[in-house]
């Protein structure tokens, strides 16, 4: 059950389609930088740095990791002049960096991608390996909500974007239940190129509750301590759609 690579095919397309994306996640974290006396940040999940990248200004080191080759290789290349921020090639589930950091992050709703019960509790299980007693741990979902189970019959548009290469992209979806994951979509995606060409992925993404989230959070010595509707800090209510989550060990430094 593990998330299927082809959505994240290309570094170059994934910045051409998302990069302008991440403004509020960077003001978020910036302010809690500020205030927190946060010196270290390790991004997993980071894609191609959108957000590793900038956020690397204040600090004094920044690490980068992501399943995916041409994300982290690209993410190397927009980097190349930058001295303190590192990316590796590596799989959230197995990781081991064999140090602490003041700040975990994962952006893009990526905690969403961890299909498999287990599969989470590896990941949590590694972020909680990488943080001290004072570190943050800061990440995105969306939740369990009529809107977000909805099917489609055939491919739907869902939004164009110019290419690396400044071509027009059109992007179709279909949807649908996952066949044998209770809480689960998958999404096939398909591109369609000024030039005719066309691509096609799908990825997969698991809807867990706050409270199963909170659980799973406190099976690893975690805990939630602050919570929003998105990253502008909108307060959360019981009809809010996506959250926040802020999360510290359980035990902290004195």
């Amino acid at each position: 059950m593990k998330q299927s690579r082809s959505e994240f095919w290309s570094g170059e397309e994934y910045d051409a389609q998302y990069g302008n994306y991440c403004s509020d996640e960077i003001s978020f974290f910036q302010d809690l930088m500020l205030h927190r006396n946060v010196l270290s940040l390790l991004d997993v999940c980071c894609g191609t740095g959108l957000v590793t990248i900038p956020l690397s200004k204040k600090l004094s080191h920044a690490v980068g990791i992501d399943f995916s080759r041409s994300m982290v290789d690209f993410a190397k290349s927009k980097s190349s002049n930058i001295s303190n921020v590192t990316f590796y090639e590596k799989d959230a589930v197995s990781f081991d960096l064999k140090s602490v950091f003041d700040l975990i992050i994962m952006t893009g709703n990526a905690f969403q991608a961890f299909l498999a019960d287990t599969d989470l509790s590896s990941m949590l299980e590694n972020v909680k390996k990488h943080m001290h007693g004072n570190s943050f741990f800061v990440f995105d979902c969306r939740l369990p909500c009529p809107k977000y189970f909805e099917t489609t019959h055939n491919y739907e548009y869902w939004s164009s974007y110019t290419s690396y290469s400044g071509e027009n992209v059109d992007v179709y979806g279909l949807d649908s239940r996952h066949p044998t994951l209770s809480n689960t979509m998958l999404h096939r995606v398909r591109r369609e190129y000024e030039n005719g060409m066309q691509y096609q992925s799908y990825i997969e993404l698991k809807y867990r509750s706050i409270n199963e989230i909170g659980d799973r959070l406190e099976q690893h010595g975690l805990q939630l301590v602050e919570r929003y509707a998105d990253w502008k800090k909108t307060p959360l209510t019981e009809s809010s759609t996506s959250f926040v989550g802020v999360v510290r060990p359980l035990y902290r430094d004195h």
